[in-house]
This record gives C-alpha cells, sequence and structure tokens, in this order.
C-alpha cells in the first residue's frame, strides 16, 4: 500500500534525490561520493557499468601534463589515491610510479622547462626537469639521444576494470541503487527531473549527466548542446617481457605513452589528438 502523500515514483524506488545517468568511473564516483553525504542517488547505465571507456583504458593515474586550470584538482584527487584502499576497501591495483614526459630534442627541454617553471610560479611543485643523468637512473633503458624530461615522480596507475567495479560496489554498500541496460530516451522537467528509459521513468531533483561519449546527446535533449568528439587512442598489451621500466613514460613530441605493468606485460597508447 502506497502511504498518503508518497509518490508512486518513489514507493517503486524510481525516485530519488540524485539520478546519475552513465555508469562508468566518474558516474559510479559521483554516485558515491553523493551518497556519503546523505543523498539517496539511482545510478542509469545503458549497458554494464564499466561496460566502455572505464574498463579498457591506459589507466594513469598522474598529475603530469595537466592543463594548468586541471592542476588544482589533480592535486587534490591524488591525495585520493594515495588512500584509495582505506577509502574503497580494494587497492584498485594502485602503484606509485614516475610519470615522465622524455625530451628527445634541446627545444623540447626548453618546452618542460618553461612548464615547470610556469607551475612553480603557480605554486606547485610536483613536476620536476630531469637532465640526462637522472633520466637514464629513471629509466636506464631510454634511447642515447634523449636529452631529459620532465617527472612528477609520485604519481602513477590503477587498473581500470578492479577502480570501476571498487567504486560500484562502495556506492551500492550505501544505498545507491543502478540500473543496467537503462538508456535514457528523454529528459524533461516538471518540478523535478524525469528520465525515461525502457525500464519506465525515474524521477529526481537533481540530475547529473556522466554519460561520457554521449553526454552531448543528452545535453541535447536539455536545449543546452554541449559538442562532444568521442576520440579512442589505439593501445596494445605485449607479452611479458623482463622487467625494464618502472616509470609510466611519455613522448614530448609525439603521441605515445608506455608503462610496464607488474606481470611484465607493457600497456602501449597511441593517439594523434595526445600531446
Amino acid at each position: 500500500m502506497i502511504r498518503r502523500g508518497m509518490s508512486p515514483a518513489l514507493h517503486s524506488g524510481r525516485a530519488a534525490d540524485l539520478l546519475v545517468i552513465g555508469g562508468g568511473i566518474h558516474g559510479c564516483s559521483a554516485a558515491l561520493h553523493a551518497a556519503l553525504r546523505g543523498m539517496s542517488v539511482i545510478v542509469l547505465e545503458k549497458d554494464s557499468v564499466g561496460r566502455h571507456a572505464s574498463e579498457v583504458n591506459a589507466g594513469g593515474v598522474r598529475r603530469l601534463g595537466r592543463h594548468y586550470a586541471e592542476v588544482p584538482i589533480s592535486q587534490y584527487s591524488m591525495q585520493i589515491w594515495y588512500g584509495i584502499a582505506d577509502f574503497l576497501d580494494d587497492d584498485c591495483g594502485f602503484q606509485i610510479a614516475p610519470q615522465i614526459k622524455v625530451a628527445e630534442a634541446e627545444a623540447e627541454f626548453a618546452t618542460l622547462s618553461a612548464r615547470a617553471a610556469d607551475l612553480r610560479a603557480m605554486g606547485f611543485d610536483h613536476e620536476v626537469m630531469l637532465d640526462r643523468a637522472e633520466l637514464r637512473r629513471l629509466l636506464p633503458a631510454v634511447s642515447d639521444h634523449a636529452v631529459g624530461g620532465l617527472a612528477a615522480l609520485r604519481d602513477g596507475f590503477a587498473q581500470p576494470y578492479q577502480t570501476t567495479f571498487a567504486f560500484q560496489r562502495k556506492a551500492q554498500s550505501l544505498g545507491v541503487c543502478v540500473h543496467e541496460g537503462c538508456l535514457a530516451t528523454a529528459i524533461r522537467r516538471e518540478g523535478d527531473w524525469i528520465v525515461t528509459t525502457p525500464k519506465g521513468d525515474f524521477h529526481a531533483p537533481r540530475l547529473l549527466n556522466a554519460a561520457g561519449a554521449w553526454g552531448g546527446k543528452l545535453a541535447e535533449m536539455l536545449d543546452e548542446p554541449a559538442p562532444v568528439e568521442a576520440i579512442a587512442p589505439t593501445m596494445l598489451v605485449t607479452n611479458r617481457l623482463p622487467h625494464f621500466c618502472g616509470a609510466v613514460v611519455g613522448a614530448t613530441g609525439r603521441p605515445l605513452s608506455f608503462k610496464q605493468m607488474p606481470l611484465g606485460t607493457c600497456r602501449k597508447s597511441y593517439s594523434p589528438n595526445c600531446a
């Protein structure tokens, strides 16, 4: 029986304080943090949690090379990562490893030096310059022509699949309801936000668009165009190799990065749109 004053949506578990559209790491993390602040949350995922970019990616946890506007929040984020095992009851495969941008020419070294100086002027000292000797100490296998680099020595990497599901489990332990196979086909505002899906309508006074590559389409439903372009880098994983690298390595002048995983495999990423 529905109590007087209780909406059918709330009674059926279709209403909450917050609706999150998208069950990737951003959606699951937002749902968790909202729940930690006492909000009831429903996550609507069109496929399955972590099905797309949040499940298969390079797994970098970095401050190195961030846009200047992102640096403060990346600093805050790293503090969360340092305590991730206690926060999520799962270490997410996170390990601290230097993130290094290699300079293969003096002009590239000068560009990196200018960035390090800019960050110091902004009050940040997490990115440090490496001369030839220091670069080779950290990367013994680096090519002889490399002249130096820029590094964030306490950045690292994690396991994407493990991390996304750790956020989901922790969120659900706090009462977050996750609906998979639940595509948002229409969104309207009638006091509350109402999201129409194949499983019926869901209601909340707050709505979060965490749909990633599909976020632009959701924004269009709200007459708030936010063009989103999906750019998919190429990633490959090698066979196991003898240990030769303990850092996450990128090139200043090439859209290429790689890391060696604890089991010996190397993950390499390439994107013509990455710097």
